[in-house]
């Protein structure tokens, strides 16, 4: 491999390689060559040729599709924000378990809404004026790669809790009766912490928005 070919790759070093991307590549690697050899031709010895035709291209994150120039800061800390409101209604959503032996995930909920709270506070005390690319398209992968796994995740956890609870029923041929509305209740709620869960995929279902809101014209 030539050291032009290993300077072009490190600049894909971070892309996903689409065909698109992979033909981008190949074009500018070919470019870099012919103005390499066309230095050359100019008297420049390789080497010299060689860092010139590197120093016309030192990055190609403008030129990848889906890219955006990115106020970086002000779009981590619009993330920052959206989760810790996403925290703050976990944990108020969770407080009727409480009553039904799950209080582990109000616990759970007011600590996230904790950590997250000091992390904003943080955030917005020490902005930041740093501009990037950043790939929208990324964003998007992310989302559907997340609401995917919450999907398998919900299905085998609610699969799970009706196996352990209705297993019996089933294996002996007795019907489910519910002697009282709080045991119809607590039955319910066995259900209630993976449904909450939707919070995650709906918060990070968000950021490719918040990442558009905040693209630096």
């Amino acid at each position: 491999m030539t050291d032009l070919e290993t300077y072009v790759d490190g600049l894909f070093r971070h892309q996903r390689m689409t065909p698109e991307v992979r033909d981008l590549r190949e074009e500018i690697l070919s470019n870099m060559i012919a103005k390499r050899e066309d230095l050359m031709a100019q008297g420049f010895d390789e080497a010299a040729a060689t860092e010139k035709a590197k120093e016309s291209l030192s990055s190609v994150d403008s030129l990848i599709d889906g890219n955006q120039l990115t106020c970086v800061g002000s779009y981590r800390a619009a993330c920052l924000q959206t989760t810790l409101l996403s925290c703050v209604l976990f944990w108020i959503l969770s407080l009727p378990l409480l009553f039904f032996r799950f209080g582990f995930f109000s616990t759970l909920g007011f600590w996230l809404t904790l950590i997250f709270g000091l992390l904003y506070l943080w955030r917005i005390k020490n902005p930041s004026d740093a501009v990037a690319f950043l790939s929208i398209s990324a964003a998007r992968r992310r989302r559907t790669i997340v609401w995917i796994l919450w999907g398998l995740f919900f299905l085998v956890c609610t699969g799970v809790i009706a196996a352990v609870t209705f297993a019996s029923n089933l294996w002996f041929g007795r019907p489910v009766v519910f002697t009282g509305p709080y045991q119809f209740a607590a039955l319910v709620m066995r259900f209630y912490p993976p449904l909450l869960t939707i919070l995650i995929p709906i918060t990070v279902g968000s950021f490719p928005k918040i990442l558009y809101k905040n693209r630096k014209d």
